[in-house]
């Protein structure tokens, strides 16, 4: 009862004095804020990196050609990843379900008739990559095991080169010029981004072709594999890399890498991130907590009659000091509810702006209101109100009834 007639004395005294109570409750507003508002953002990206990783499966496991400057040096053979490094996985790793090389060239000028588009990507795959990249096809059909072993001049395009090269009609069967080469379009990809990136200007051919009339040699970017169903991905990859590292007589120069870990690692930079970024905006609520003390000290002198009048009724020590913790406690609450209400608000806003503009990608940023953290951001906020006021509290609940009833 005495809590609850504390509170509601709490409430009277910032309707009382409206702007004294918010430039004393501006600390707190702005340190709840900022902490709920670093929150919000935060998991937005954390969602908005796991579901970049969703469109090319969690399983799905990477090798890469990456030594050292140092080790450059002293390689001797290992020159990077070719087709025979595709083949002695296959032979020698067991528990792999899907193995595809992945090869890609520098932007070429894409022909048909009088039409053009300059930056055409062009990439070298087998009949496995759009399995693994949980690519689907719009028009037409895959890349096939066929087309690898005679290197035909077929060829799968994206959107936005069937668009602009083919207009309204359906490119399947037609023909496209690339570098001198005429290609076959028989399939056409749907449209997928990952990391502001798209594949809409992608012309995918043969890996075989790709090497024989475009790149040259047999050098890939990277091989990507998929486990079997059962195995463990991290099993998978340490078989992979023990492998990799028989193959390079145990120079580090290969890199394993899985979406899951990649991801993992990811959210644990962007945690860390977030933690820090919070922790350093909640020292405002330091500051809020240091102008509650002040106005309480203020409140104390304004109401030191009223406190002796209380003490000197019968009122207890225990008494005045719930009541000043009790209104710091308020004040800060209020303070720290204002603050999660402007964070809520802010975050539809940068909600509203990013989907607006497809930032980072499309639909943009989703920033839902983390009530879990605006709760304990609210409750630690009237915590610091109250830790801040414990000491104009102890200072009242000490008066002497007789020398405050005579202070002016």
């Amino acid at each position: 009862m005495q809590i609850g007639q504390s509170i509601v004395v709490a409430l009277e005294m910032l309707k009382l004095h409206k702007l004294r109570a918010f430039l004393t409750m501006l600390g707190v507003i702005i340190g709840v804020m900022s902490v709920t508002i670093i929150v919000m953002v935060g998991n937005g990206f954390q969602a908005y990196m796991g579901d970049q990783f969703k469109g090319f499966g969690a399983d799905t496991i990477y090798v890469f050609y990456d030594p050292g400057r140092r080790m450059r040096e002293s390689l001797g053979a290992v020159e990077g990843l070719t087709m025979d490094d595709v083949q002695y996985l296959r032979d020698r790793v067991d528990g792999l379900d899907l193995i595809s090389p992945y090869a890609q060239g520098p932007a070429e000028r894409a022909t048909v008739e009088d039409r053009t588009v300059d930056n055409a990507v062009t990439k070298g795959v087998d009949e496995l990559y759009f399995e693994l990249n949980s690519n689907t096809m719009l028009e037409g059909r895959n890349l096939s095991a066929d087309d690898l072993d005679r290197k035909t001049n077929a060829c799968v395009i994206g959107e936005d080169i069937k668009n602009r090269l083919f207009l309204t009609d359906s490119p399947i069967g037609k023909y496209i010029s690339m570098r001198g080469i005429t290609l076959e379009v028989v399939g056409v990809v749907k449209k997928s981004q990952a990391f502001g990136g798209t594949n809409e200007r992608d012309v995918y051919m043969p890996i075989s072709t790709f090497h024989k009339k475009f790149q040259g040699g047999d050098k890939l970017m990277l091989i990507s594999m998929k486990p079997k169903p059962g195995i463990e991905v991290q099993d998978a990859m340490n078989r992979v890399w023990e492998a990799m590292m028989i193959r390079s007589g145990n120079k580090r120069v290969y890199r394993v890498d899985s979406n899951e870990s990649i991801l993992a690692s990811i959210n644990a930079v962007l945690g860390g991130a977030k933690v820090l970024l919070a922790a350093i905006a909640a020292l405002s609520l330091l500051v809020g907590g240091i102008g509650i003390m002040n106005i309480m000290l203020v409140s104390v002198t304004e109401r030191t009659k009223e406190i002796g009048l209380r003490k000197a009724v019968g009122a207890p020590a225990r008494s005045v000091l719930t009541q000043f913790l009790v209104e710091s406690g308020t004040l800060s609450l209020v303070g720290g509810l204002i603050g999660m209400a402007i964070a809520w608000s802010m975050g539809l806003v940068v909600t509203a702006l990013t989907a607006a503009s497809n930032w980072p990608g499309e639909g943009g940023l989703a920033t839902p209101f983390p009530v879990a953290a605006a709760l304990v951001s609210a409750a630690f906020s009237a915590l610091i109100g109250m830790v801040f006021g414990l000491y104009p509290a102890v200072s009242a609940a000490k008066l002497d009834p007789i020398v405050a009833l005579r202070r002016e």
